[in-house]
């Protein structure tokens, strides 16, 4: 008896760019959620629907009754002019509980110390309910975490849900990062750290629909976005426009607090220093002082914090670097993905994040020396030994702030 066939899951008439990738691409574009995640602007379709999809299309579209005008984009899909960020489409997964899931677990995640329990359980779902890109960010946040609980087939719906939330509020929070004011810098510095948790999750949980981000990709565009969190923390305190205490208070920001840093780790970082003198040209020495005192903070401090500090921290030349590829830059970057590595277990956006990252940037760095082969065998060697923080390099009578969550 001969088997059925199974139904074609792939997109016939995605975008170039994802065809390009040999990724799926949702052919909702220009542009497609994948360019929006990407940051492309030149979302381009070179295949063309087919005739019966146009016309299905057309009648969809005059059968609208909400008012808004549409018309058939390049590619044969009908798209709104009402709006540049519609809403999510309709899909199974309910916002009420996506609601409760954020406010009974998933908010747990996002603290750096027990003072900010109130904060992401209460005062940031209230913050939501007047700015519609945070809003959509902790409902997408919610159902990526709910995803990560279910198995694959069961998972897909969150999945989906959660990147769709994700790519509506991507355009609103640049834009209200650009134009800050008291009224929304609260929420714009919520909405950050929001972000940088989906943006670490996604690439984990997109190979579900065999649609897989590359981590390198992922974190550089985080980079991007959180580029204006300098000016929020700058401009907002200033003014005292900022509310929200967040990352503010606990070990991490103690002064007082002495800190010290495993010598394995500590001799990485000096070799690294030293190899800057000769590749890394172009290169802040900022950047690498603050990545040596997130190290030595999660040292002491072992949470979120130290490490996506880092992260709003780096300038745009550097970034620039990154998106340049730049192989100096692409090693530092694998120097901080080992501290991210150190996550893996202790929140769960961040399982397994550390690691994709440094394999995805190893396999793309090759050998150039002594000096650089020594930095890079550390990170090899780190990625080889796993997460988790050495006894050695705790502080003595430190609680573990980073609960398994």
């Amino acid at each position: 008896m001969q088997k059925a066939r199974r139904p074609h899951t792939k997109s016939r008439y995605g975008c170039d760019h994802c065809r390009r990738r040999r990724v799926k691409c949702d052919e909702q574009g220009p542009p497609c959620t994948n360019c929006i995640l990407r940051q492309l602007s030149n979302c381009t379709y070179s295949r063309v629907f087919p005739a019966s999809a146009i016309a299905n299309a057309r009648r969809s579209s005059a059968g609208q009754s909400d008012g808004h005008s549409r018309s058939l984009n390049g590619a044969g899909v009908a798209v709104s002019s009402a709006s540049p960020t519609p809403p999510p489409k309709p899909h199974a997964v309910d916002e009420l509980e996506l609601m409760h899931q954020f406010t009974a677990e998933t908010y747990q995640s996002l603290c750096a110390s027990e003072s900010e329990t109130r904060i992401w359980q209460v005062v940031v779902p209230r913050l939501a309910l007047k700015h519609r890109y945070l809003m959509h960010g902790i409902l997408a946040l919610a159902s990526l975490h709910i995803a990560t609980t279910r198995d694959p087939p069961d998972a897909l719906p969150y999945v989906d849900a959660g990147l769709e939330y994700h790519s509506t509020s991507l355009e609103p929070f640049r834009i209200a990062i650009g134009n800050l004011t008291p009224e929304n810098c609260d929420a714009a510095l919520a909405q950050s750290v929001v972000t940088t948790a989906i943006s670490l999750v996604l690439p984990q949980l997109t190979a579900l629909r065999d649609n897989a981000m590359r981590m390198t990709e992922n974190i550089i565009t985080v980079f991007e976005l959180l580029q204006g969190v300098k000016k929020i923390l700058t401009i907002g305190k200033r003014q005292s426009w900022v509310n929200l205490e967040l990352f503010s208070r606990g070990e991490f920001w103690q002064k007082d607090r002495l800190a010290t840093l495993d010598g394995d780790t500590n001799a990485a970082l000096d070799q690294l220093v030293a190899l800057k003198g000769e590749y890394g040209l172009g290169v802040n020495d900022d950047v690498l002082n603050h990545l040596r005192h997130c190290f030595t903070k999660f040292s002491c401090s072992p949470g979120p914090a130290p490490v996506i500090s880092w992260l709003a921290a780096v300038d745009k030349e550097f970034v620039h670097s990154l998106r340049q590829g730049k192989s100096f830059s692409m090693l530092v970057l694998a120097y901080w993905g080992i501290l991210l590595g150190e996550l893996d277990g202790k929140r769960w956006w961040a399982r397994n994040s550390g690691r994709a990252l440094v394999s995805e940037l190893i396999a793309s760095l090759g050998t150039q020396g002594t000096l650089w082969d020594g930095c890079l065998g550390w990170v090899q060697r780190k990625l080889a030994q796993g997460p988790g923080v050495s006894a050695q390099s705790i502080c003595e009578g430190s609680p573990n702030a980073a609960a398994q969550i």
